[in-house]
């Protein structure tokens, strides 16, 4: 693990600008014998100076390489937005802040990227009311999918202004399997200190501040995670009263109610971070703490919100620690501390890292916590899941838990029957398809189970009672054993044929969205996955194996009409789509302008009152009025023609006026408009596209 540092000075007003730093860690060119770490952020980063206040990191347009974002306070700078050169040249960054969308001068000093409104890219909330910056609204940008973002300014409008915000994190609150908004502000708002804005899973927001327990104004920065382990999140501020931390229990569970009251307050020093991480391995979260006191401080959790100091176990150093993390800096297991320097005691400015060296080994999989999945779905698909894990690590929404969604999609059913017989499983041993259902039935006449004896799968049946059954399907080809434990017999499955991977992003906190895409021409009639997490350690974790009724597509397939104007650079920009338009996966459809000038603004706007043919800008106005604008994106490309938009069903519902419109069985008629700088009108248009809107 590499790491970067914001270094930036200044409180509350700007500093001195600093190089964005990028360490790079060593240990593996070393032999895996000594920790050591070079910087080269001149080399990798470019020369880049900014008051950097975070850095946040992500892969933002999906090429399987991490991006990275500087938060810059004070309005000095944009975002310095980093994109990875990828396979030619990994670890080595372009910033491309500009190109990509990133274009306004603001106060950051935090940011998260996450799928805000659900379509399958990362996009990115960054605060801009900084300390010192007076009140103001955050900012949110949407991703095309491509790694280029355009405000949403409707976002922003619709918050409310807080002062002092400095932290962002993207985390589902109310259990509805969507990212919602959590800010931490050091400073007294009205209908609350801090932000809680509620996603309705399209990317529209209410504000439900005033749900925050009451804390200090003090707040430099609160963290997200289920501290006792009841699968809702809770949340733990720096100065939850004066200087003293301490965790707010989030009331979700059992009481369906969202709701957050105080825990008692620990310590009392002028603190900075926090850092959940499992310090005892007992499988719950620990708070590790970036303290200005005499040593950074480790509160352990009983898992019920009870903790108790073992700061001891960090090594006394009196630093104005600014800021902190966990990681696991030299592969041995342990989860290392690493910490940021700054104010006060310049003689301690060097960043730190503590390694754990006695601690036990992580040896605890990810906990798969909760599953959103559809029981049917149009057959053309992409089918999407959800998933939240968690695991021993989780600081600003950084877990280290990598994810692959793997799947059959069959044409026919597949079913294999195996008896659990009173001495032995009948057929012992049997060769099964990819994506077959094994169904057991108990004829011993007495109480069975049965589990799995291949790591890392972990299925159990529980207690089958006589007559009773247990049904398991499997995905993925190899080799499986299973036994009985109370029988005392064993049996083989061997699994032939292939199964797809599909994609998967980590759209918030803990929380996976898998995409399955359509492998059988729209022909399928179950989908069967599987979706595998696996620790920086190692440690793996299977799902149970989900299915899903596929449905024949009944949408007719959407239809072009109407005329394209020419680019100027002789483009013919062309609408076309992919997916169904189906409200039961309006992720799923995508309305796609393609051949369009590149790096230019555009978007689509749509009617519900039929086709047109009007003169416009030179061109055609191919949509019956009223027409309905979607938030305008960036083309991006690398060359004329190569621009792009896309807006998915979703989007399109999340409009102010898109839900109300858009039911089943509604026709809609779409078209791209777009700039064109160079053309006598300054504007570009596709044809038009008709679709209709399915169940």
């Amino acid at each position: 693990m590499d790491i970067f540092f914001a270094d930036g000075d200044g409180f509350s007003t700007p500093g001195t600008q600093r190089q964005n730093v990028l360490v790079i860690n060593k240990f593996v060119e070393n032999g895996s014998t000594t920790l050591s770490f070079a910087d080269e952020s001149v080399a990798r980063l470019g020369v880049n100076l900014s008051n950097a206040k975070g850095v946040t990191t992500a892969d933002v347009n999906a090429d399987g390489w991490v991006d990275a974002l500087f938060c810059n306070a004070f309005n000095t700078d944009t975002p310095f937005l980093y994109i990875n050169q990828g396979a030619g040249n990994p670890g080595f960054f372009n910033m491309e802040s500009a190109t990509r969308g990133l274009t306004t001068l603001l106060a950051a000093g935090g940011a998260m990227f996450g799928d805000i409104d659900n379509d399958g890219d990362l996009d990115l909330l960054t605060n801009a009311n900084y300390l010192g910056s007076g009140s103001g609204a955050p900012r949110l940008y949407l991703n095309n999918g491509l790694g280029f973002f355009t405000e949403n300014v409707a976002f922003a409008a619709g918050a409310p202004s807080k002062s002092t915000h400095m932290d962002v994190q993207l985390v589902d609150i109310d259990n509805d399997f969507d990212v919602d908004f959590f800010g931490a502000n050091r400073a007294s708002n009205a209908g609350g200190n801090h932000y809680l804005m509620l996603n309705n899973g399209l990317g529209a927001f209410t504000d439900s501040s005033s749900v925050i327990g009451a804390t200090s104004a003090n707040v430099y920065e609160a963290d997200v995670g289920d501290l006792d382990n009841d699968n809702d999140i809770d949340l733990y501020f720096v100065s939850l009263s004066g200087f003293a931390d301490g965790a707010q229990r989030n009331n979700l569970i059992p009481s369906n109610t969202l709701s957050f009251t105080n825990q008692a307050s620990l310590g009392a020093d002028d603190d900075n971070e926090i850092a959940l991480s499992d310090y005892d391995m007992d499988g719950d979260l620990d708070a590790f703490i970036g303290s200005l006191g005499a040593r950074e401080k480790i509160w352990r959790n009983d898992g019920g919100l009870v903790f108790t100091n073992q700061s001891t176990a960090m090594t006394a150093v009196s630093d104005s620690t600014l800021d902190c993390t966990i990681a696991d800096l030299n592969n041995d297991g342990r989860y290392d501390f690493i910490s940021a320097q700054g104010e006060s005691n310049s003689a301690q400015w060097a960043n730190k890292v503590y390694l754990n060296v006695t601690g036990p080994l992580d040896t605890i999989k990810p906990a798969i916590t909760a599953t959103n999945a559809p029981a049917s779905a149009i057959a053309t698909g992409p089918v999407v899941v959800r998933m939240k894990v968690r695991d021993q690590v989780n600081d600003d929404g950084v877990d280290f838990v990598s994810a692959t969604g793997r799947y059959v999609i069959l044409t026919a059913p597949s079913a294999q029957a195996i008896s659990i017989n009173a001495g032995a499983f009948a057929p012992a041993s049997v060769s099964i398809s990819a994506g077959t259902t094994v169904t057991w039935t108990n004829n011993s006449g007495v109480n069975q189970n049965v589990g799995s004896t291949t790591n890392p799968y972990d299925y159990q049946s529980g207690t089958i009672a006589p007559g009773g059954t247990y049904a398991h399907a499997f995905v993925t080809p190899g080799v499986y054993n299973y036994s009985t434990s109370l029988g005392g017999f064993s049996g083989t499955i061997t699994v032939t044929g292939s199964a797809s991977v599909g994609t998967n992003i980590r759209a918030g906190v803990g929380l996976h969205r898998f995409s399955f895409a359509d492998t059988a021409g729209g022909n399928g009639v179950e989908l069967v996955y599987e979706c595998e997490f696996r620790d920086w350690r190692n440690n793996t974790k299977i799902s149970e194996s989900g299915r899903v009724t596929l449905l024949p597509n009944t949408c007719p397939n959407p239809t072009l009409f109407c005329v394209s104007k020419t680019s100027s650079s002789g483009c013919t920009p062309a609408m076309g789509s992919s997916g169904s338009a189906s409200l039961s996966a309006p992720g799923g459809f995508a309305a796609l302008g393609t051949q369009l000038e590149d790096n230019k603004n555009g978007l689509m706007f749509f009617g519900t009152t039929g086709q047109n043919s009007s003169p416009f800008f030179g061109g055609t106005l191919c949509i019956g009025a009223p027409l309905h604008r979607l938030s305008p994106k960036n083309t991006g490309g690398t060359g004329a023609c190569s621009g792009a938009l896309s807006y998915t069903l979703a989007e399109m519902l999340a409009q102010p006026s898109g839900g109300s419109l858009l039911i089943a069985g509604q026709t809609v008629d779409i078209q791209t408009w777009f700039r064109d700088p160079s053309d006598p009108f300054t504007v570009g248009l596709t044809n038009g596209m008709e679709f209709q809107v399915c169940p």
